[in-house]
């Protein structure tokens, strides 16, 4: 049964250097695993990974693995020496196409190795690199191996403590190089001018696929840069603002290139006080366009009324498959309206409700919809002041329902006999999630 076991994910188990040495030796002679995930669980403080140990054992045994193509290891502790050691296996290594080293404290000799690596290796595609300590000295080396570099096709080196220009000094690299289809930028304090030198880049890339620029501070004028830049742009499909600061002038200035463009499908706008005037713009913009599947305006000081804006839209328009209205001031009345669209929609797998003031009344609408939608997957309802009478509801409405896949329900006034009604409700269903 073991030779066709092609996925291993071990995420959150207390596996050790120990473990992992015992898995690294299973590696070296195993023939048919291509995807092993050691990802740590970021919830739970005392799990340790598998240390710069567990990553060593790891490593030689890539050096003679000639089968796995997907290897993660984020939240595993590595450090400098573990991430040295996976840079030393990359060299000779053939066949890993997919690495994710994020969140491992590894600093710039981390990078430094994986630098070098990289440019020798020809056939690793995507590297995360995210929330590490690489620092500007860590950036310089990774760009410098992206310059000689052909293969690699998607990087992120958010959260990085990056300053503006060693996050620019990669984006320069690209800019010539143009082969990454994804790139992530995160908290780089990348401001205004960064952003129009992004904005260069992206009207001239013809491959970059997916831009991810959240907690930057690039402002209503970087904002309109890159709005710029989307007008022109044939190939973009996702861009992440969140957190950035755009404000209402911004946010008119990407609904208005969005009028115009037919590429973008995903568009993450959260925390960006863009308020009703934005939300109007957004809200406008979606009825000219046919091709936007993922919106997230939440987080913006949006009253109810330019929430419902954005929902009268979309029930006309129905393409969206996710949209996020978390803190909106939603009560039981937007609920209502919501509950309309919901029912009638045929696309909608996501809706993200949190942070809002539904209670009970738009529990029971919100369950009423439930019933009768055959494609929502998830559902976030976490902080909404929900009782007892609306969790009965929800419960009821999971009787019936048999596609929702992952309800959040945190954070709200249920007392116990809400609690154990979806508990029940839960209970029986398969690979569903209850939060």
């Amino acid at each position: 049964g073991h030779a066709v076991l092609a996925e291993l994910w071990l995420g959150g188990n207390e596996i050790g250097d120990e473990g992992a040495a015992a898995l690294a030796s299973a590696l070296r002679v195993n023939g048919v695993l291509t995807t092993l995930r050691l990802s740590g669980d970021p919830r739970d403080s005392s799990y340790g990974g598998i240390g710069p140990e567990g990553a060593s054992a790891i490593a030689e045994a890539l050096k003679v693995n000639g089968i796995l193509t997907n290897l993660n290891l984020s939240w595993t502790d590595i450090g400098d020496e573990g991430a040295t050691a996976l840079a030393s296996a990359l060299r000779v290594n053939g066949v890993l196409t997919d690495l994710n080293l994020g969140h491992n404290k590894f600093g710039p000799e981390g990078a430094k190795a994986i630098g070098k690596a990289l440019a020798a290796n020809a056939v690793l595609k995507n590297l995360d690199l995210g929330e590490n300590e690489i620092g500007d000295e860590g950036a310089k080396a990774i760009g410098g191996a992206l310059a000689v570099n052909e293969v690699l096709t998607s990087l992120d080196v958010s959260y990085n403590s990056l300053t503006e220009e060693a996050a620019l000094g990669i984006v320069r690299v690209e800019r010539q190089r143009n082969k990454l289809t994804s790139l992530g930028l995160g908290r780089c304090s990348i401001g205004p001018t960064g952003a129009a030198e992004i904005a260069e880049y992206v009207s001239g890339s013809g491959v970059l696929t997916n831009l991810v620029l959240p907690q930057n501070n690039i402002g209503a004028e970087g904002a309109a840069a890159i709005a710029e830049a989307l007008r022109g742009n044939g190939v973009l499909k996702t861009l992440n603002l969140r957190y950035n600061k755009i404000g209402s002038e911004g946010a008119a200035a990407i609904a208005e290139a969005l009028r115009g463009n037919g590429v973008l499908t995903d568009l993450d706008l959260y925390g960006n006080n863009i308020r009703d005037e934005g939300a109007a713009a957004i809200a406008e913009a979606l009825r000219g366009n046919g091709v936007l599947t993922s919106l997230e305006v939440g987080f913006n000081s949006l009253t109810e009324e330019s929430a419902l804006g954005i929902v009268r839209v979309e029930r006309q328009r129905n393409k969206l498959t996710s949209l996020g209205l978390g803190d909106c001031s939603i009560g039981p009345t937007g609920a209502a309206g919501i509950a309309e669209y919901v029912s009638g929609s045929g696309v909608l797998t996501t809706l993200n409700l949190g942070r809002n003031k539904i209670g009970d009344e738009g529990g029971v609408a919100i369950a009423e919809a439930l019933r009768v939608n055959g494609v929502l997957k998830s559902l976030n309802l976490r902080l909404n002041v929900i009782r007892d009478e609306g969790a009965a509801a929800i419960a009821d409405a999971l009787a019936v329902n048999e596609v929702l896949k992952h309800i959040d329900l945190r954070f709200n006034s249920l007392g116990d006999g809400g609690k154990g009604v979806i508990r029940d409700a839960a209970s029986g269903r398969v690979g569903f999630e209850l939060k």
